[in-house]
This record gives structure tokens, C-alpha cells and sequence, in this order.
């Protein structure tokens, strides 16, 4: 737009220019022919007049390029303004990085570590990140096994001086980094950058998972739940129809091993957290949370978190005993793309994997539905969503860029094309392409558990069931888990006075 304006300029100068040289030969022709010299006046004379009118001719012939002159000078000092207002705007396109990536460009190098745990979309948002890298960034992003990425951070966090830069992870462990101090409050960043990235278009319920008391820790980035997958072709082949509770799919399950399979219906409980997300889901579809959210008080050794752990611990016995409690949630996915497991429960963001060509035999086979039901209304299933977190303890003058590579891997363009894998959380925002999963995922959201709780205790409660739960793999029984559970809770729980 500047260019085209000084052009525009130039025209109109050159153009004035040429109008006062018309002007200029119009008055010559108009005037009356000199009046002839009279026969006897001398040659001086003739000579003088001569002399004068080749002057005349010469100021006259002058008098364009003068103006000419002038105008080119008008021109000039003109669009001198226009030039000095599109230097700052220029400048500032060209430092932008690329429309991949719209942030400035750091004058010097910044290095950046990551640390998180991998599965499809955090692969799609991996890309976005290293597109910075046109710039003066470089990235190192360290996937690690999930178990052991949430320990690593932790650890890292807990030194003061850690030596990543960013955590990835859900709003579960996000509220227990930002519980214990160990990550950074965004908000003045969020609202400083709130408009030129539309973060207003990410819903406030995600907004409000990422905070406590008001204070976000992290932008949002996948929404993300767990539902029932299950291998359509295979299960019309032995008539079997899809379960919609816990009691349909024990009965379905012993079908499909009598059948022949290994498995009959596959959750993932081989570590700790693996049981509290799926124990505080049953214990959510019974209408209990395991701790009260105002005082803290826990409600998961009750007769409601019995029946839950025993749903769970029956699911492992009876519909996958050599699998559910050793399998990862990679394995799980590795389980249906191969056929092992053709009915099951895992997380939406797996869903894209199933149609992947290059690991799934099954493409196209697998379908989706909401979540097992205890009865009610409400199904066991969780709302998620991860983000990338900024820990305390970053230098003070990296925070921002490292804030701005974070809100140009999750701007509009990012989400989009990381909509291909799974759920983002810009509204309105899919891929054609994206996961079949659509309804089975938002059915289990809207008529799940909801978020975990934020209470400053939640996190200790989660870890403390997790260390419990998971020994009844070792035969621990259910009411000697939870039992343990709680007194390890209420006594960590009184001595930080978080009761």
C-alpha cells in the first residue's frame, strides 16, 4: 500500500510537470508576432534585439525545468512523511518470523528445552512449534513415556532452577505443578496478547481448567476425554452389539473371549494414575467426587468408591486380565490398529492413530462411542485438556518469547491443522480430515465427570489414591486400598494445612 501510494505521487507530480510546460508553450504561440524591423535600423541594433530575444528564449525554455525542479522537490518532501510512516509498520512485517509462525524474530539466538509425553496431535503441535525455527529459535522437545515425563517435570520444577523451559501436560497435572508454586501465572501475557491472537475464541471452560483461584497456567491447547473404541466389522461378525454400561460390557467381554480373543474389553490401569483418573470417572458416573470441593474432606473410601475400584478391578480380572494391567496407553492403541483388542476404552486423542495407514490394519473399522454408564445419567469418563506450561525459575528475560512461541503453535492456523488429530479448543475450529470420534467424544464430555478438582489438596489426593489403587494388581483388596488411601491422604493433607 505504501509503495502504490508513492507512486502515485510521482504521477501526480510529473503530470502537474507537464500540465505548466503546455501552459508554458500555449502563452508563446498566443502572443502577437514582434513587429517587423523598419528597413534602415542599424546592424547593433539588430544585433542587440537578436541578442535579447535568445535570452528571452533561454529564461523562457528555463522556466519549465525550474518548475519541473520544484515540483520534483514537492514530491519529494511529500512523500517523505509516507515513507517515514511505513518504516515502523515494514519493520515490523519483516521482523515477523513467517505467517507460519507471526511473532517477532529475537534479535539473538534463544535456545528452548520442552519435556512432555507424545501421541498424535502433541506430534502436530511439535511441528508448529519448530516452525519458529526459521527464526532465531531452536527447540529441543524430550518425549518421554508419560509416567516418567510427569516425574522428570516434577523434579525439574522442585530444583528452582530447572532446565526445561516449558512442561507439557494436562489440567490435572498443571494444578499440581501450580499448587506446590512451581509454575508461572500467564495472565498479564494473556491479556496483553489476549486480542492480536483471539484467545477469546478458546472457550472459558477450558480457560478454567488451565487456572486456580483466577491464576491460568497454561493456553489451552487439546480438549481431550476417553470413550468406548470398538471394531465394528469384527463385532457384527460375532453379533455382538456396542455396551453402554459396566454390566453390558462384563457380559459382552466374556462373549468375545469365549470367541476366541484375548481380550474382551481393554482399559489401561498398569500405573498409578492410570487408576485415579479411571476410579474418580466410576466413582464421578455415581454421583460422588472423591473430595469435597470446599473443605477437602475425602469421599472415595465410602461404599460408592468400593463400588468403583471393584468395577475397575473386575474389568482387569475378567475382560483383560494379561493386558489391562500391563499395557500402556500406547500399547492400548498399538492393541486396537492390529486387532488384539476390538472393544475397549482409551482416550479421544487416540482416535486419529486408528485410521493412520502406516500403523493401523484396521482403517476405517474402528467406530466410536460415549463412555460406560453405572446406570445413571452420567458416564465415567473425564474432561481434559493439556497445554504448555512456563516453570518458575526461567529467566525473567525469556519468559515473553518463550510466551509468544507458545501462542504461535496454538493461533488459529495451528489448531486448525492440528484439528487433523484430534480436539482443539478453538471454537469452531475442525479438520476434514480430522478423527471420527466427534459425537463419542462430546457425548462423553457433556454427560461426564467434568474437569478434576482444583481444590489445593485434589493433587494430593490423586497422588495418594493412584499409590493405593494400583496394588491391587498385587491382590491388595479394594477396601484395604482405599482405607490406605485415605489415611495417607488426611495425614499429608493435615500437616500442610490443606484441610
Amino acid at each position: 500500500m505504501k509503495a502504490t501510494s508513492r507512486r502515485w505521487w510521482r504521477i501526480l507530480a510529473a503530470f502537474c510537470a507537464l500540465t505548466l510546460i503546455a501552459a508554458a508553450c500555449g502563452d508563446d504561440d498566443d502572443e502577437a508576432p514582434a513587429p517587423a524591423a523598419d528597413a534602415d535600423t542599424s546592424t547593433a541594433a539588430e544585433t542587440e534585439a537578436a541578442t535579447d530575444e535568445a535570452e528571452m528564449a533561454e529564461e523562457e525554455m528555463a522556466e519549465p525545468e525550474a518548475e519541473m525542479a520544484e515540483e520534483e522537490m514537492a514530491e519529494e518532501e511529500m512523500a517523505e512523511p509516507e515513507e517515514e510512516m511505513a518504516e515502523p509498520e515494514e519493520e515490523m512485517a519483516m521482523n515477523l518470523i513467517s505467517d507460519e509462525c507471526p511473532i517477532p524474530n529475537p534479535s539473538e539466538n534463544i535456545e528452548i528445552d520442552l519435556m512432555g509425553w507424545e501421541f498424535p496431535i502433541v506430534s502436530q503441535y511439535a511441528e508448529e512449534v519448530a516452525d519458529c525455527e526459521e527464526g532465531n529459535y531452536s527447540f529441543n522437545y524430550q518425549f518421554l513415556d508419560s509416567v516418567e515425563a510427569r516425574n522428570a517435570m516434577t523434579l525439574d520444577a522442585s530444583t528452582g532452577a530447572p532446565t526445561f523451559e516449558v512442561y507439557q501436560g494436562s489440567n490435572a497435572f498443571i494444578g499440581e505443578l501450580a499448587n506446590q508454586g512451581f509454575v508461572l501465572p500467564l495472565n498479564d501475557l494473556i491479556d496483553k496478547y489476549r486480542d492480536e491472537f483471539n484467545l477469546d475464541q478458546i472457550d472459558a471452560a477450558f480457560w478454567d481448567m488451565a487456572s486456580i483461584d483466577g491464576n491460568i497456567y497454561s493456553i489451552p491447547m487439546i480438549s481431550n476425554t476417553m470413550h468406548v473404541f470398538y471394531n465394528e466389522p469384527a463385532m457384527a461378525e460375532l453379533g455382538m452389539s456396542v455396551p453402554t454400561t459396566f454390566a453390558e460390557a462384563f457380559d459382552t467381554c466374556q462373549q468375545i473371549i469365549a470367541s476366541g480373543y484375548d481380550i474382551g474389553f481393554l482399559y489401561m490401569l498398569s500405573a498409578g494414575w492410570a487408576w485415579q483418573i479411571e476410579f474418580d470417572s466410576v466413582l464421578g458416573s455415581l454421583g460422588v467426587t472423591p473430595i469435597d470441593p470446599v473443605s477437602g474432606q475425602p469421599n472415595f473410601n465410602s461404599p460408592e468408591g468400593v463400588q468403583a475400584a471393584t468395577l475397575l478391578r473386575d474389568m482387569w480380572q475378567t475382560c483383560a486380565p494379561d493386558a489391562a494391567g500391563s499395557y500402556s496407553t500406547d500399547d492400548v492403541q498399538a492393541a486396537f490398529q492390529t486387532g488384539e483388542a476390538i472393544l475397549g476404552h482409551t482416550w479421544a486423542s487416540r482416535a486419529g492413530a486408528m485410521d493412520d495407514p502406516e500403523a493401523s490394519t484396521v482403517v476405517g473399522e474402528i467406530q466410536f462411542a460415549p463412555a460406560l454408564g453405572t446406570g445413571g445419567d452420567t458416564v465415567a469418563a473425564p474432561a481434559y485438556i493439556d497445554g504448555w506450561m512456563i516453570p518458575v525459575g526461567t529467566p525473567e528475560d525469556m519468559v515473553e518469547h518463550i510466551f509468544l512461541v507458545m501462542l504461535a503453535a496454538t493461533d488459529l492456523e495451528s489448531q486448525e491443522a492440528a484439528a487433523e488429530f484430534g480436539l482443539v479448543t478453538r471454537t469452531g475450529v475442525s479438520h476434514p480430515n480430522g478423527p471420527r470420534d466427534a459425537a463419542a467424544a462430546e457425548a462423553s464430555l457433556v454427560r461426564g465427570r467434568g474437569a478434576d478438582l482444583t481444590h489445593p489438596a485434589a493433587g494430593l489426593a490423586r497422588a495418594k489414591l493412584g499409590e493405593a489403587l494400583v496394588t491391587i494388581l498385587d491382590g491388595t483388596p479394594v477396601a484395604d486400598a482405599l482405607a490406605a488411601a485415605e489415611a495417607a491422604y488426611l495425614a499429608e493433607a493435615s500437616e500442610q494445612g490443606l484441610l
